[in-house]
């Protein structure tokens, strides 16, 4: 069991250091100092609680939920609108049992075999989605969990 904690773990490492889940809000607000001077006072509060208001910018809704994994441009009805898409992904563990005739992983050996372990499947999927209108917030949606 020690060896499927390990792998657990190792692999949930590599994704917050691949995915750059590491950047806190906090983070972000010190390395851009003055694009957080130049909120508004309830959008300074909003930002810190990691929450959106309408009418905030981008640099502000970046500052509050961070980069997007994707942004989708539309024009709908002559009017244009921007879409950002957070991503985040769930980690699935299965039990996967190989069975086989011929090496494996064992290379000293000829024959029938079976393996078994872990293996861990991370499924990306939409937690957010942040609507722009003119440069602005115009609606958001955000999954709970």
């Amino acid at each position: 069991m020690k060896i499927s904690f390990l792998y657990l773990s190792l692999s949930m490492a590599s994704c917050l250091v691949l995915c750059n889940c590491t950047q806190t809000l906090q983070d972000r607000i010190d390395r851009n100092p003055a694009i957080y001077s130049a909120l508004s006072g309830p959008q300074q509060q909003a930002v810190r609680q990691g929450k959106l208001l309408e009418g905030m910018n981008k640099d502000a809704v970046y500052l509050s939920w961070g980069r997007p994994s994707g942004i989708k441009e539309i024009s709908r009805d002559g009017i244009d609108f921007e879409k950002w898409r957070y991503t985040k992904h769930l980690s699935v563990v299965h039990q996967d049992v190989h069975i086989g005739f011929g090496h494996g992983h064992h290379h000293e050996y000829y024959g029938p075999y079976y393996e078994y372990g872990p293996t861990i499947e991370h499924i990306p999927y939409t937690s957010a989605v942040v609507e722009f209108r003119n440069g602005k917030v115009s609606s958001w949606e955000r999954e709970r969990r």
